[in-house]
């Protein structure tokens, strides 16, 4: 009610928190369960009846579990139980040794075989008849107990110059892993670093290189300019500032920090001057060449006109030349006909005397 609303303990709740205290009540008092079997179907005391009694084992799988646990590790007990049962047969240096390391050191020494034992977190686990064995051995005589302490402390000291050699194994493998990880973490830092760098100059970079590759119109525009006769100091400053101001913003983009829009700006403000200065130059070349071939044609038409003109006069002469003769022929013959008649006439009068 603290919150101001209504506590509801639903069926679910109410079992889940019984079963908890039930679990709770369970492992505080340690209780260890018994299967129990039905010995005879009469119901009596002290009667056992066999073949009932073993079928109700295989139903219940009694006969699996002891097979499993014949061929797995029946025998188990605590570290500290082993501890306190053979320590007084110890002598001090090895009795004040850790449980778990006392189990350990005392099966090397004896010699078992790995596979008759394993160890778990609290309890050593026996193969069967092979906890026995253990106890009987432990028990031998002193001689015997003698030679197991030799050995225990051999064992011991074997195994304390085994830990430090993987010690200093894994010391140098954790400097060699400490190294790696330098040159790693170095190569990491080198990667990111170019990254960024790379991520921070590289539009720069290609906007200076898209930028430089302006220059060739540059050196279109001096081939046009070289061609013109009529302003050409006014058209070589025009290229000269299209070149500075290509100069300049490459200068800009090295020495300030610009994004990739402002390049693209700047380059296409610079592709339009350049344009519109190659355009004004082509129109200049284009008139200077219409101009030289107008004066081209003017000259070849005055040419011809003065060879039209030469040769009208040279024909006006030669028709002169030639009415000049016509006059002189046409004389002569009137001469050579006046001189025919007469000797027609005369040729008649001697005619006639003849006659």
């Amino acid at each position: 009610m603290a919150s101001g609303k209504l506590t509801f303990i639903s069926v679910g709740n109410k079992f889940r928190t019984q079963l908890k205290t039930l679990m709770d009540k369970l492992k505080s008092t340690g209780t260890n369960f018994v299967r129990c079997i039905k010995p005879n179907s009469k119901m009596v005391d002290h009667l056992f009846e066999g073949a009932q009694i073993l079928s109700q084992l295989q139903c219940a799988g009694m006969h699996s579990v002891l097979d499993l646990m014949q061929q797995g590790y029946p025998s188990r007990t605590q570290f500290a139980d082993l501890y306190n049962m053979y320590k007084r047969y110890l002598p001090a240096e090895l009795a004040r040794l850790d449980p778990r390391l006392f189990c350990k050191a005392l099966f090397k020494a004896l010699g078992l075989n790995e596979n008759d034992f394993k160890f778990g977190l609290t309890k050593v686990f026996f193969r069967p008849g092979k906890f026995a064995e253990f106890d009987q051995i432990m028990k031998s005589d002193p001689e015997n107990l003698a030679i197991l302490i030799k050995k225990v402390k051999r064992w011991l000291i074997c195994s304390r110059w085994r830990k430090a050699q993987w010690c200093a194994l894994s010391v140098i493998k954790l400097k060699n892993k400490i190294l790696y990880r330098r040159a790693m973490l170095i190569k990491i830092q080198k990667t990111v670093k170019m990254w960024v760098c790379v991520r921070k100059y590289r539009p720069r970079f290609k906007g200076i290189q898209k930028i430089k590759t302006l220059r060739s119109q540059l050196t279109m525009m001096g081939q046009i300019v070289s061609q013109l006769k009529k302003d050409k100091s006014s058209s070589e400053k025009q290229v000269q500032a299209v070149a500075q101001s290509i100069e300049k913003v490459i200068q800009q983009i090295k020495t300030t920090r610009v994004t990739r829009q402002e390049i693209d700006k700047a380059y296409s403000g610079l592709v339009a001057n350049i344009n519109q200065t190659l355009n004004d130059l082509q129109k200049k070349l284009k008139q200077q060449k219409n101009k030289e071939e107008e004066e081209r044609l003017r000259k070849i038409q005055e040419e011809m006109e003065r060879e039209r003109k030469k040769k009208e006069e040279e024909e006006r002469k030669r028709r002169e030349e030639e009415e000049e003769t016509a006059r002189r022929g046409g004389t002569k013959k009137v001469a050579d006909g006046n001189g025919g008649k007469k000797k027609e006439r005369r040729g008649g009068k001697e005619t006639a005397r003849r006659g």
